[in-house]
């Protein structure tokens, strides 16, 4: 397997024009490092990724399970801290894995930030398939911490918190490539359409930290 490093060079790649990219589906989960078809570049090569407030946006008081198997209320997860979620799925051939990929690096981005000030999420559009036990191996390959979480659980419950965050596609096979950014207890949500680099995802995430000594060692200060 080639490194996380390699895996986000070809997420770069797909960082054109994805407001409106597909996820294709295969029988197997694709290696973090797999190729595929780059979409047509944005006008001026310049890559599609776009911040803008997310209002309504809620955090539902709904029960998942994580990649160890727990359950996990997603209300406790936003206690105090900063969420930044995206939605993927395990089968999904082109934008998923650049965008977990990502959130890999932005683990380092975030340092001691990460767990303590904010926490990643990662929620499975495809939760008939995507079994704690296939997260897990999913996470794995993408360098998983602590402060990271894969979600999955039953449909009706997904798709409860889908709909909560505005993360649902009716075909997954369709659905674009976003990353929530917030503080529940605030109700200040920011929504980041297109692949964007490790290093914009934490400049975003940084907006939402109190200014002091956290933000100062998420932004390497």
């Amino acid at each position: 397997m080639r490194s996380l490093s390699s895996s986000v060079s070809n997420a770069m790649v797909l960082a054109g024009a994805l407001a409106v990219a597909s996820c294709g589906r295969g029988g197997d989960p694709p290696r973090p490092d797999a190729r595929a078809e780059p979409p047509s570049p944005a006008p001026g090569g310049a890559a599609a990724v776009r911040a803008s407030p997310a209002p309504g946006v809620a955090v539902p008081d709904e029960e998942l399970v994580d990649q160890d198997g727990a359950p996990v209320r997603l209300r406790e997860l936003a206690e105090g801290r900063v969420l930044v979620v995206n939605f993927i799925f395990t089968t999904c051939t082109t934008i998923c894995s650049p965008m977990t990929a990502i959130f890999g690096r932005l683990q380092a981005e975030l340092g001691d930030a990460l767990e303590r000030d904010v926490r990643l999420v990662s929620i499975s559009l495809d939760p008939a398939t995507d079994t704690p036990e296939r997260l897990k191996r999913y996470a794995e390959k993408f360098g998983r911490r602590p402060g990271w979480v894969f979600l999955t659980g039953s449909r009706e419950r997904v798709n409860r918190v889908l709909d909560a965050l505005g993360g649902r596609a009716p075909i997954k096979e369709q659905h674009a490539p976003v990353t929530l950014i917030g503080r529940e207890a605030e109700g200040r949500w920011a929504r980041v359409d297109g692949i964007a680099p490790p290093a914009r995802l934490a400049e975003e995430v940084r907006a939402f930290l109190p200014r002091g000594p956290a933000a100062q060692r998420a932004s390497g200060g």
